[in-house]
């Protein structure tokens, strides 16, 4: 897709070639370091060289002999050392900025030409079933949401797949518990947290009683052979997981095409072993286990299966790696899992190699990502005991979100009614969990440091949805907001302050930012556009008055047509989608729910950027949640449990008709609501007197 950005390269290129002094494969245009100088640089080193002349020398030639075209984009070249520098025409750059950023709207930033159709597969989060999501899930579950929504954004048919941990000797030994101490998990109030604990259990016990790890390896033997029992209560252990994953996927935003388990390949996994076997890749020893030797000087040996007949994780992801390529033939084959993995991928992938699939070997690509650090040093450790699960970070950033803003709001810095403080909360602290992880990229660690990550300063999801609300409250207070076919687009090419060109000039990086993120697998290259886009809008803010009195009419539109297309910009469906960062809007987009500031507007008298005359979003029945419990119907007050334990949406997000709960007639309904059901979760319950009473069965979503 042609965007303004390749138009200033492609008119730079073409003048350039035309004064038959430089060869097209000679140009190398890049923005330089000090984009006050210029706009546009190409060095000539290379082509100097080959002239046989001293780069500024040679430069001063090839700059006097370019002829920009008069009705070009570009507007002075001139030599600077061994470079070409261009500057763009302030007044035509505006215009078309403006125009292309109007006409595409939602578009803006796509280019569905990069990947033309072609399937690439993006594996991330891939949780084990009968566990907790922790900390560690998080790098993995929004880098790889990211970079989908990236490819997606380039044209590409995305298969997003969550590779579920749910086979292997561990279900073995859950099997065995559960019928030997004849069990229930699923009827607690925490189910995944029981069988966390169960597994521990007989994990301990196993080790002073050898007869447990034989009874283990029995029930995961029957599971393999189709028992009836096992495998339904297999199932049952997944479908309880899978509810609780989908509450936390849903709270990140995240969502997936395909989730296809280990389980999923058990059937492949024979023929997979066969046929290594047959083509010399790998061996028995004399166990019995199968043995991949890599050679000398080469990665180390691997198993494909134990003497016991167990396979490895190298099995089954061989078998996935030849599924793949059966029925996607994907141009990438990507993993985003941590860099502790990264030798088990290289086995995995010359091992695929070596059998002959060259095709989907060669376009598997592991991103591996650092480790999160807990605010003290050190590391999260199951062994330690300092094991922290994701949803309590969520939990954590939501609660200090919404400290942080009853603290603007006790100050008078902020207009945010009650009823709005658990649904902002919950976006301001989500979003800046995801953002703190992402703009750093993905070979950094991370820590987990709360003062900066919710910090309304510095890069921070926080500023940026600062940003967005102060583009979203200028537009909605002006006389008339500027609509695509208003006149200002046309008159944007007055918008010559430094402040504005600087705005626009970001505006026209965002298509390379979003192209580069994709060529680069770096999510944190769009979030770092839209901090810049952030910065200088409030650079522009500052020195560029828009609805002052003194304003006059034709700059006022003008500069309103700018901030509708930094808006635009910002927009959920474009960079901060993009990056992972969370912005809730309402249904017309007219109002970024996520941020509510007092601030100082250009008339000079105190403004606030929540729109006080907003519609409030609609609102649907929510689904049951596929198991809870006993895995029956819900009634109106349990699906309203379930909301809250999965979503911790708050007092502000349930809509009441009636002075006392619906089911027992209490004005203390969050009792009726968490007893016996979500135990965990009792506490949260505990604080109703902040609760509005009552509820109905339909609620009010982000």
């Amino acid at each position: 897709m042609q965007y303004v950005f390749d138009t200033l390269r492609e008119q730079a290129g073409a003048a350039l070639v035309a004064t038959g002094l430089i060869a097209p494969e000679q140009l190398a245009l890049a923005e330089p370091k000090n984009r006050e100088l210029a706009d546009l640089a190409c060095p000539v080193f290379v082509a100097a060289k080959a002239a046989g002349e001293a780069p500024p020398v040679f430069a001063q030639k090839l700059a006097a002999a370019v002829q920009l075209p008069g009705n070009g984009l570009l507007a002075t070249v001139e030599a600077a050392g061994g470079f070409v520098n261009f500057t763009v025409n302030p007044q035509k750059l505006a215009a078309a900025v403006l125009a292309e950023v109007n006409a595409l709207g939602d578009a803006f930033g796509q280019d569905k030409t990069v990947g033309n159709g072609e399937k690439v597969i993006v594996e991330y989060s891939s949780p084990n079933i009968a566990r907790k999501m922790h900390v560690g899930h998080l790098r993995s579950t929004v880098i790889g949401h990211s970079l989908r929504l990236i490819f997606e954004s380039l044209g590409y048919d995305v298969i997003a797949d969550n590779h579920l941990g749910d086979w292997g000797t561990q279900f073995g030994m859950l099997l065995a518990a559960i019928d030997l101490w004849k069990l229930t998990p699923w009827d607690d109030a925490d189910p995944v947290q029981s069988l966390v604990e169960v597994y521990a259990k007989f994990n301990n016990e196993a080790k002073e009683d050898e007869s447990l790890k034989d009874l283990a390896r029995a029930w995961f033997k029957k599971l393999e052979d189709g028992d009836v029992w096992a495998r339904e209560t297999w199932q049952r252990l997944i479908d309880i997981t899978m509810a609780e994953f989908s509450g936390t996927y849903k709270r990140l935003g995240v969502s997936f095409t395909t989730q296809h388990g280990e389980s999923y390949f058990e059937s492949q996994m024979p023929s997979v072993m066969a046929e290594a076997v047959e083509k010399g890749v790998a061996v028995r020893d004399a166990g019995g286990a199968l043995v991949v030797e890599f050679g000398e000087n080469s990665l180390p040996s691997c198993l494909l299966q134990k003497s016991d007949g167990g396979t490895l994780y190298q099995t089954r992801d061989a078998a996935t790696c030849l599924y793949r390529l059966k029925n996607y033939a994907p141009a990438r084959n990507i993993y985003v899992v941590g860099a502790e993995q990264k030798l088990h991928f290289q086995q995995v992938f010359e091992i695929v190699r070596r059998m002959g699939y060259p095709k989907i070997a060669d376009v598997s690509i592991h991103i591996s990502f650092g480790k999160v650090s807990p605010p003290n040093g050190g590391r999260f450790s199951m062994r330690e005991g300092n094991v922290v699960f994701l949803n309590d970070v969520l939990d954590e950033a939501v609660e200090r979100a919404e400290a942080k803003m009853r603290e603007n709001v006790t100050e008078g810095k902020s207009e945010i009614s009650e009823a709005e403080l658990g649904e902002i909360a919950e976006t301001l602290g989500v979003g800046a969990v995801i953002y703190a992880d992402l703009f750093q990229g993905p070979d950094r660690n991370i820590t987990f440091d709360w003062d900066k990550m919710l910090a309304d300063t510095g890069n921070t999801a926080m500023y940026l949805q600062y940003a967005h609300a102060r583009c979203k409250s200028i537009l909605r207070k002006a006389p008339s907001s500027p609509s695509p076919s208003s006149q200002s687009w046309e008159e944007g090419g007055i918008l010559v302050h430094p402040a504005e060109q600087a705005l626009l000039k970001q505006l026209v990086r965002m298509p390379h930012a979003v192209r580069e993120a994709g060529e680069k697998y770096l999510p944190a290259t769009v979030a770092e556009w839209t901090f810049q886009l952030a910065k200088l809008f409030s650079a522009f803010y500052d020195q560029c008055p828009v609805l002052r009195d003194d304003v006059p009419v034709e700059i006022r539109t003008a500069r309103l047509a700018l901030v509708a297309a930094t808006a635009q910009g910002q927009k959920l469906e474009s960079p901060q989608k993009l990056s992972g960062l969370i912005v809730s809007v309402s249904p017309s987009d007219e109002t970024p729910t996520s941020v509510s500031i007092t601030q100082r507007s250009h008339a000079g008298h105190a403004t606030s950027s929540r729109d006080a005359s907003k519609s409030p979003p609609g609102n649907h029945f929510l689904a049951s949640p596929p198991f809870l419990g006993t895995g029956g119907a819900l009634t109106p007050r349990h699906r309203a449990a379930w909301l809250w334990a999965t979503r911790r949406v708050s007092h502000g997000s349930l809509q009441s008709k009636t002075k006392a709960c619906c089911c027992c007639q209490s004005s203390r309904c969050w009792a009726c609501v968490a007893a016996g059901e979500l135990s965990k979760y009792h506490r949260f319950a505990s604080l109703s007197a902040a609760f509005p009473s009552g509820f109905s069965e339909r609620v009010k979503t982000r």
